[in-house]
């Protein structure tokens, strides 16, 4: 379990990061220095600790389209950021959570214990909307985030089965293998590119530390699938907007409403109650 809660930090405070990087870069240019650092970490972690032979090519193929999926998903993500706040944008991208689960349901078939777990769901949703400061208005950014997190929630869980196959690195090596392709592509067909230098970019702090705690994070998502089930390991990982807010919190000084106060509080009561096995 504590892969996945390691997981969820890395990907809280790197969504967090975003919104530095997006007030001094162009947005395609950003995205593009992230994507080439997180592949070729990746692809240097398959290279170094990779334990898994080569698959077939279904294992890749069955890779590819969640990927793709995904690669759709961040880039909604990240249009999300320059149109909302980091709090709100966070916070309504765990609905992927209510899809997550659906699609793991569907999938895998697991065994629960349905009322404690509906209890832990609804909590986790009373959280959400309590961290979203009780509102329901589908603002422009709100709207990105929850496409976004839709896709995120349908990727996710497929990308679980080729990570059993393939093994963790070359799982996350190919996600972000195709996202680079689709970014250099929209990169090379943008009107609006960045005259910075490429140099620039990928000695950023911020854009290598996005990059770095997305590899990561991803490593230990797919890793968890394999300990975990995945309904479990993706209703951890829908607590992302708790370090994303204190992070936002103490270095963006974006302040708490009490409603959100609560909100942390019924999710950090939650995730204590799946590492104990209530469900």
């Amino acid at each position: 379990m504590i892969y996945i809660l390691i997981a969820t930090i890395l990907f809280g405070v790197g969504d967090a990061l975003w919104k530095p990087i997006l007030e001094k870069f162009h947005l395609m240019s950003a995205m593009r220095a992230r994507t080439v650092i997180t592949t070729s970490f990746l692809i240097l972690l398959t290279i170094l600790f990779g334990s898994h032979k080569l698959g077939t090519t279904s294992d890749y193929l069955g890779a590819l389209l969640p990927s793709c999926l995904s690669t759709v998903a961040f880039i909604f993500l990240v249009k999300a950021f320059k149109k909302s706040s980091v709090s709100v944008v966070i916070t309504m991208n765990s609905f992927a959570l209510i899809v997550s689960q659906i699609v793991s349901f569907i999938l895998f078939k697991e065994s629960i214990n349905f009322l404690h777990y509906s209890l832990i769901l609804s909590l986790i949703i009373v959280s959400i909307f309590l961290l979203n400061s009780g509102k329901l208005a589908i603002t422009p950014g709100i709207k990105y985030a929850l496409i976004s997190s839709t896709l995120f929630g349908i990727s996710y869980p497929l990308l679980s089965i080729p990570a059993d196959s393939i093994g963790n690195f070359q799982t996350g090596a190919i996600q972000e293998i195709v996202l680079l392709i689709v970014i250099l592509i929209l990169y090379n067909n943008s009107e609006n590119k960045s005259d910075t230098p490429f140099l620039t970019f990928i000695k950023t702090p911020e854009i290598v530390l996005v990059a770095l705690f997305s590899a990561i994070g991803l490593t230990l998502l797919f890793y968890s699938y394999s300990v975990m089930p995945v309904y479990k390991v993706h209703l951890i990982s829908s607590f992302v907007p708790i370090p994303a807010l204190i992070f936002a919190r103490v270095v963006y000084k974006e302040k708490l409403q009490n409603i959100q106060k609560v909100g942390v509080a019924i999710s950090l009561f939650c995730t204590y109650m799946i590492a104990t096995e209530f469900i």
